[in-house]
This record gives structure tokens, sequence and C-alpha cells, in this order.
């Protein structure tokens, strides 16, 4: 008889178990509030407008069961696409943007409940500022360059766009060749890969709203350019040049591989930066651009890949004695990490971007020269000396 009761009372709790585990779980299916109320509406509305957008400030409502607040509006004048911001209950503030063009829109505000439950409408008029696409269309200027046409461009508010180059293929049709992607202040770039005969280009900006600029044009007859023939370079060794260590000499950077070895100073604890080194080129050229390759793998803007240097040109042989006297500085160069990431962190576009080779583009301004030296400054870990595997020249040998 007691073991029945036992059994009997094991069953019992089992089903009160369960009876409570699934209670539970239509408690945690329930939607936080359940009430038919709206709640009501934001307040005391001021607007703050900037290029491309506005912020709009606001009193909350009341209502306990506050979620958030929901702002929807048409960034195109008279489009029925309407876009959605929200601001949770713990902020009194919410952004509007991508906009397409400057001027006055519209914006309806509503309080949403933990219910789901919809507040009345509140309209409230915004009056963007002209949006970052439309001034950095406006500052565009196309000019020729090596192999196709150079883009000049500012973006005084730093705003994320693509800056798209098109040209006719060989049906007529207009199509994309260069796109390139930034959030930089102001910069310049080239679509580059054409030969010298007369060709069409034009040039817009696209925002991640996906507005479009106007396309502006440019016919330009391209600069000549080709790579420089590696197998005419060789070191130019000066008394005051680094040498190589470990075997990593000189001439692996020009051996068309992009694999270690390279070339690799050494590291002196008496030596100062900047060092430098010195290579011919074999030719008398007006550069157009260079690019390097760091140290590959877990190297990859680490150690003592060159993070700032300096590049000089001279067309005559160097002074023998090794220093500066009839060098011309052709540029200033940086290596930048496309990500931002801290230093021994490197994103998947990190990798990527290093892999295809930096590139560095020389002014239009530079003069044509034969003998290069390279300054470097500083490498990816403060430490004296540097490291890389490959470089590769591009210009006008004629």
């Amino acid at each position: 008889m007691k073991k029945i009761k036992i059994i009997f009372t094991l069953l019992w709790l089992v089903g009160l178990t369960t009876l409570f585990s699934c209670a539970d779980m239509d408690d945690i299916r329930k939607p936080l509030g359940t009430d038919a109320e709206k709640p009501g509406v934001v307040s005391n509305i001021s607007v703050v407008n900037f290029p491309g957008g506005a912020t709009i400030t606001y009193s909350l409502p009341k209502d306990e069961d506050l979620e958030y607040v929901l702002a929807s509006y048409a960034i195109d004048k008279g489009s029925a696409k309407l876009s959605e911001a929200k601001a949770s209950h713990f902020t009194n503030k919410i952004t509007v943007e991508g906009f397409s063009d400057a001027g006055d829109f519209e914006v309806t505000l509503y309080a949403i409940d933990r219910s789901s439950n919809k507040s009345e409408p509140v309209i409230v008029k915004v009056a963007p500022q002209s949006p970052p696409l439309r001034t950095v269309y406006k500052s565009l200027q196309l000019g020729v360059d090596f192999g196709g046409l150079n883009v000049v461009f500012n973006n005084p508010t730093e705003a994320k766009l693509a800056i798209v180059v098109i040209t006719k293929d060989n049906n007529g049709d207009f199509i994309p060749v260069e796109t390139l992607y930034t959030q930089v202040k102001s910069g310049s770039f080239a679509a580059r890969g054409f030969d010298t005969l007369s060709r069409t280009f034009g040039v817009y900006i696209r925002d991640r709203w996906n507005n479009y600029s106007d396309t502006t044009f440019k016919e330009v007859a391209p600069l000549f350019e080709k790579e420089l023939d590696k197998t005419r370079f060789q070191e130019y060794r000066l008394p005051t040049d680094e040498e190589s260590g470990y075997g990593w000499n000189m001439p692996y950077i020009w051996d068309e591989k992009h694999t270690e070895p390279g070339f690799h100073t050494i590291p002196l604890s008496d030596r100062e930066m900047p060092i430098h080194f010195t290579f011919d080129l074999g030719v008398t050229a007006k550069l157009s651009r260079f690019k390097l390759w760091q140290r590959e793998g877990d190297w990859f803007y680490k150690h003592g890949n060159p993070r700032k240097w300096a590049m000089y040109g001279s067309e005559k042989a160097p002074n023998a004695d090794g220093s500066f006297t009839g060098w011309t500085k052709l540029m200033d160069c940086e290596s930048v990490k496309p990500s931002g990431s801290p230093y021994g962190v490197n994103t998947g576009d990190d990798i990527a971007y290093m892999s295809a080779g930096e590139e560095f583009v020389f002014p239009l301004s530079a003069p044509r020269v034969r003998y290069i030296r390279m300054q470097i400054f500083q490498n990816w870990s403060d430490t004296k000396f540097v490291h890389f595997t490959e470089i590769s020249f591009w210009g006008d040998t004629k």
C-alpha cells in the first residue's frame, strides 16, 4: 500500500511541475502588455537640422508601458516609400537622415507601447541642409591621369559615400569602371587601364540610402603608362644606406614574388630613425604610382613592415657621399589599415587590401627620375628596422 501511495505522490508532483512549466512558458510567450489603450503623444518638440538630416528632441508621454518612439518619413519629396527610425523610451531624441536634398520635409512621430499600440500621429517639419553627396559632387575636379581619369574631391562631413566612375564599353553603353568607397575629408583617386585614345568619363556620387547625384562628364586622352621592367632594377649602395640582414637582400623585392624572403634591414640599438636605402630603376621614367607588399601572414601591419616613409628620386646618379644633395622629394607615404582596428587585430578587409598590394600615387608634378631612395620614419611596431617583400612601379618611360 505504501508503494502505491509513493508512486501516486510522484506522479502528482510530476504532473504539477509540468503544469506550472507550461504555465510559465505561456507567460513568456505573452506580450509584456495586453491592453488596447493608445499611449499619449510626444510634445515640446524642437528640431536641429544638419546636412542630409535632422535631430528631433521631444518630451515623452507619461505612459508606464511606453516602449519606443517611431519616426516615419519619405527621403524623397513626393515619394510614397517611407523610411523609419526608432528611439527607445530611455532617450528623448531621434535622428532622421538620408534625405536626398535640402528643403522642407514632414516627419510623423508615434509613441509605441509594449502592447504595440500606436499613439495619434504628430507631424514635425524638418529642413535638412544639402546632403553630403550634393556637396561632394559640387567639389569634384576631373582631369587626365596615367592610364585614365583623375578625380579630386572634398568631403567635409566625412560622410560614407561611393564615388563612381563610368565610361562606355564596346557596345557604347556607359558602365561603372571604378568605385571608391570613402569617408575621408578629402582625397583623389584614378580610374586606370585605358589606352591613350580620347574617351569620355562620367562621375557621380551614391550614398548609403541609394540617393544619387547628377553625373559630371569629362573627355580626356589618358597619359601613357606601363609597369616598369623589374629585370632592370638593381641595388645602388651608398655609404649612408642601411645594410640588409638575415639573408633578406634587396633584389628579393623585385623578384615578382610576394612571399618571403624580401628586404630586411638589421635592427641596431644605436641606430636612430629615419633610415634609408637606394636602388636604380634601370630606366628614366615619369612615375605614376607604385605598389608595396608587406611581409605577409601574421606580420601584416606589424613588426618591421613600413608605416610612414618618404620617396625621393633623382634623374642623375646620386651623390657618392650618401647625402640627400641632388635628391628631390617625390611624396610622403603612410600605410593605412582600412578597418582602423588596433595593433595586432586585422579584419578580412585589412588582409585583402594588403594582399593586393598597397598602392601610392605620385603627384603629376613629380619630375622624371631613375634612382629611388626610400627614407623610413616609422614601422608598425615603432622599432628601428624595416622589412617588406615586393615593390612595383608604373609610369611613362618614353
